[in-house]
């Protein structure tokens, strides 16, 4: 992976994420509630994080069950999908934002 940005995660305000590729905004993250979260690609709403307690989250899309999301520690949120660590996004310190796909990470804010 070469040094360019290919994911930006932006943080609009306290209740809107946004993930960008090339510039180009592909996800959405809307907190609508405490515990539930939605996730649109596109404008379309395509995946729903309910927060079963204080450390995992379950990740569905279309009702179904495809990712569980578990809070490794405070600074740490990894994104499971079929077991498999997809995405692992890291807050080391305020500014940094590793983004991880797979175990390779492709992306720092």
């Amino acid at each position: 992976f070469t040094s360019i940005a290919v994911a930006v995660v932006s943080f609009s305000d306290g209740s809107v994420i946004v993930v960008s590729f090339s510039g180009v905004p592909v996800a959405v993250v809307s907190f609508t509630s405490i515990g539930v979260a939605v996730v649109s690609f596109s404008g379309v709403p395509v995946a729903d994080v309910s927060f079963t307690g204080v450390a995992v989250a379950v990740v569905s899309f279309a009702g179904i069950v495809v990712g569980v999301v578990k809070l490794a520690c405070v600074a740490s949120v990894i994104v499971w999908f079929s077991v498999i660590p997809m995405v692992v996004v890291s807050f080391s310190d305020v500014t940094l934002v590793p983004v991880s796909f797979g175990v390779l990470p492709v992306v720092t804010v």
